[in-house]
């Protein structure tokens, strides 16, 4: 009686992190379609229709939604038979994307596929598809302790290869975060402090000596970022702080900000929190970042109760990689790194990454509708849905 008692108080709390984590997300994502909105209506003007972009982003704010819900009903662990396939078919779309008359180019950069009237963007598709991959990867390590060549090598070159694609588009932001949650899913998953190190020394030599022979544009942000300028590449993070500052404690109002009027670039997309502090003042931004702070909680404490190895890992490569988007998004918005074109989860303007977001919540929920009548009842049932978090201690844990 006892353990069955507790697994009741394990269902009910797994029933509240779902409710939790499916309420923020459509707080986000209203709030953001606010905020697109007044940030983009006198872009849009000039197009005849002040409220293209919000149509547009309410169109797959319905997709998305649509997602969300089917991946809720899908049983997460199907995704961990099907990881091959959808490595396969991830690789073969981050290559596509360059290939003549299939990728599309815009500024520059090939980093869109075009089916019939839409853009999809491959690398937005690759952070929860090599999430999925690698945590069915880690998961069939069942002692909890990778060894360097029979495990952690091979998880590398699964991160090289697809990181490698998306910095050849080019996109050098997004490879670095997709790598830095892969490698934290590799430690919580068993690997050592040694393997990773390992990893990140030997990718130091080809990552510094492609990025200052190709992106040298990077280089220039960050020096106009050291030198604090104010024009050329350092233009968008002083009218990011400039918007942010004028917006005092309450804001100018919503809709009255200055910022979108053609100072601020991308004020609608990578920047849009700018707008948020400018408007709705200290109040408005900080809210935004508690409600991503929130959002992470509720994640991990789904990661502690998760039923297997499988869906725990996959919890946490879902949940660092929107909470790290977001904490990156925030840095730049606030110039405290380098600027570079991340946007804000579930909030932004964007199709490609709105919609795999929103499917990944749809993943998380799904983790998280565990029955009791699933549990075994025996003398561990109340430790059941424990095992998933405790096989990812680190040892220093």
């Amino acid at each position: 009686m006892q353990e069955q008692q507790l697994t009741l108080q394990q269902q009910e709390e797994l029933e509240r992190v779902r409710a939790r984590l499916f309420g923020i997300t459509v707080t986000l994502v209203a709030f953001g379609l606010v905020l697109i909105y007044s940030a983009s209506g006198v872009r849009a003007g000039h197009f005849g229709w002040e409220m293209k972009y919000l149509a547009s982003q309410a169109t797959w704010v319905v997709v998305g939604t649509v997602g969300m819900l089917i991946m809720s009903r899908i049983d997460y662990r199907l995704w961990a038979r099907l990881s091959l396939p959808i490595l396969v078919i991830t690789i073969g779309l981050l290559a596509a994307v360059r290939l003549p008359g299939v990728g599309t180019r815009v500024r520059g950069a090939y980093r869109w596929l075009r089916f019939g009237g839409f853009n999809m963007q491959p690398s937005e598709v690759a952070k929860l598809s090599l999430v999925i991959v690698m945590a069915a990867f880690l998961a069939r390590r069942k002692n909890g302790k990778l060894r360097f060549w029979q495990d952690v090598l091979p998880a590398a070159c699964i991160m090289a290869a697809a990181c490698g694609l998306i910095v050849i588009e080019p996109d050098f932001g997004t490879a670095a975060l997709v790598g830095v949650i892969l490698l934290g899913m590799l430690f919580v998953g068993g690997a050592r402090w040694w393997q990773i190190g390992a990893l990140v020394l030997a990718g130091v030599p080809p990552v510094g000596y492609y990025g200052f022979t190709r992106f040298d544009h990077i280089l220039k942000r960050i020096l106009a970022w050291l030198a604090g300028m104010k024009t050329g590449a350092g233009w968008q993070p002083w009218m990011s702080k400039m918007a942010l500052g004028s917006g005092g404690v309450t804001g100018m109002g919503l809709g009255e900000g200055t910022a979108k009027l053609y100072y601020l670039p991308d004020a609608h997309t990578d920047f849009i929190l700018a707008i948020a502090g400018q408007e709705l003042g200290l109040i408005g931004a900080v809210g935004v970042v508690v409600a991503f702070a929130y959002f992470v909680h509720q994640g991990l404490r789904l990661v502690r109760l998760a039923p297997d190895r499988f869906g725990a890992l996959l919890a946490f490569g879902i949940v660092t990689w929107i909470g790290l988007q977001a904490a990156f998004n925030v840095a730049v918005v606030t110039a405290s790194i380098p600027p570079k074109g991340i946007s804000l989860p579930f909030v932004s303007f964007g199709g490609s990454g709105l919609c795999v977001s929103l499917a990944a919540v749809g993943v998380l929920t799904n983790i998280a509708r565990l029955r009791v009548a699933e549990i075994p009842e025996t003398e561990a049932a109340g430790e059941a849905i424990q095992a998933g978090w405790a096989d990812l201690q680190p040892e220093w844990v």
